[in-house]
């Protein structure tokens, strides 16, 4: 039986977008169920089985474009393990935080090329100690971000059933409004990460970069996938 895992990068060409269609859906549905009933639990359950099929999106998507993210072990289990998703997911918040922090740092960097002062030392020590503090912000936030996620599957299911421990716990007291809100600005995130995946790879991007450049970042993107994640182990975490 053929599945997306047996699937060729030729074969899995735009596979990605009916998973990404159906991905949006349920987020639409979740913000649709927030704002008009205040269901926040089935809300934020909803939201994290979007993310869940989002990673599925981006992971036929990468693979489409011969990024080798199912030859990285563990990948059987991308398609049927949630938790894996989950962990995917961590790692494009750490990705994402990562490149944000190296831009900052070369745009401060360029911008200290330009200043010139009689206390050009002094200034560089000083303005050093700035730049990192300010070009860290996002990979700091990142890190925060992360271990949100890693209580996905714990929220999925507060959000659909009731417990007990020690107390009885209900989704509509465990699942609150503010915790709607900080799942969907972490799920906004990742799926911004997919659509810059599709407009690095489409063909009319070159009317608004140069070659040169799209080819770099596409390089630089396989190379993460196929040479940084070779050993990488997501069942391991």
């Amino acid at each position: 039986m053929q599945r997306f895992i047996n699937l060729s990068p030729r074969a899995s060409n735009n596979l990605d977008v009916k998973i990404y269609k159906n991905a949006l859906q349920l987020k639409k549905d979740a913000e649709l169920i927030a704002k008009q009933r205040s269901s926040y639990s089935s809300a934020t359950s909803l939201l994290i089985l979007s993310s869940e099929e989002l990673v599925k999106a981006t992971l036929v998507l990468l693979h489409s474009k011969e990024c080798e993210v199912y030859k990285i072990k563990g990948a059987k289990k991308f398609f049927s393990d949630h938790k894996i998703r989950h962990q995917i997911a961590q790692l494009v918040e750490m990705g994402a935080g990562f490149i944000n922090s190296i831009d900052i740092w070369e745009k401060e960097k360029s911008k200290q090329k330009l200043f010139n002062s009689k206390y050009k030392l002094l200034n560089t020590v000083l303005n050093g100690f700035m730049e990192l503090a300010e070009a860290s912000k996002p990979l700091m936030k990142s890190i925060d971000r992360i271990k949100r996620i890693e209580e996905f599957n714990t929220l999925k299911n507060n959000g659909l059933y009731v417990d007990y421990r020690d107390v009885l716990l209900y989704p509509q007291k465990t699942i609150s409004k503010e915790i709607f809100e900080n799942t969907k600005l972490l799920i906004d995130r990742m799926f911004s990460f997919y659509k810059g995946v599709r407009i690095l790879f489409h063909p009319s991007l070159v009317k608004h970069i140069p070659q040169t450049e799209i080819d770099k970042h596409q390089k630089d993107l396989k190379f993460f996938i196929n040479e940084a994640l070779k050993d990488f182990e997501f069942n391991k975490l």
